[in-house]
């Protein structure tokens, strides 16, 4: 089997949120890019934005992104970027972010959701004992307008039928709320804090065992060390 670095990206487990993107690497050169301005408002969005309060920010969230080896062992998977560098992908609309993952952005931008700004970064780890043919990490940062909208979003998404799976509180906390689920092919986070929404995918390559194993607390272990080090960052 091929390394899980030399393979084409498509997460097809959660289909509605981890889409393959687009076959198109911009929109209009929108996409994409070095980090957008954080805070700049989508036009995108049908919704009219909630309540508001609850905490505003303007710190742009690709300063929550790691780099190379922030995380030890896990470095930027350049190949599934589609910015063709280290940079991360990043939307303003709903239409960029449409157009980087296919459509599945619209449960973040259903009334009364207004993103701000989305990034989106993969990285890959082919030195776990526990995923012997490589591992992969995808993060997701949704910036919204208010720590109430971030909040309510965390929430909102148990609706979604992607979202309905069995997730389990986390101990310690992450963020204000965090929640993890083993998906029994990987393991999902998701998390809020102040203004952002956070997700944190890690995915070993397919194959037999020992490849992979459902509820791999080693790969737990990193999947939670992954998400502590971007809950950190703010």
């Amino acid at each position: 089997m091929a390394r899980l670095g030399s393979l084409p990206f498509c997460a097809t487990l959660v289909a509605g949120l981890l889409a393959c993107g687009s076959n198109t690497s911009s929109d209009n050169g929108s996409v994409g890019g070095t980090g957008g301005n954080g805070g700049s408002g989508g036009t995108g969005g049908s919704g009219t934005g909630g309540s508001g309060g609850g905490g505003t920010s303007t710190d742009d969230p690709v300063n929550l992104v790691p780099l190379d080896n922030e995380v030890s062992g896990w470095t930027v998977d350049t190949e599934s970027n589609k910015n063709g560098n280290a940079q991360p992908m990043t939307a303003t609309t709903q239409e960029q972010a449409i157009g980087l993952i296919d459509g599945a952005a619209a449960p973040f931008y259903r009334p009364p959701f207004t993103p701000t700004e989305f990034v989106w970064q993969t990285y890959l780890n082919n030195s776990l004992s526990a995923a012997p043919q490589g591992a992969q990490i995808v993060l997701y940062i949704w910036a919204m307008p208010t720590a109430d909208q971030a909040a309510a979003l965390y929430t909102a998404l148990l609706q979604e039928s992607e979202y309905s799976g069995n997730w389990q509180a986390m101990s310690p906390t992450l963020g204000t709320e965090s929640r993890i689920e083993d998906t029994n092919t990987a393991w999902w986070i998701n998390f809020h804090k102040g203004v952002y929404y956070v997700e944190v995918f890690l995915s070993p390559s397919y194959g037999p065992k020992p490849d992979y194993t459902p509820s791999n607390p080693d790969l737990k272990n990193q999947a939670v060390l992954f998400a502590q080090a971007v809950a950190s960052k703010k």
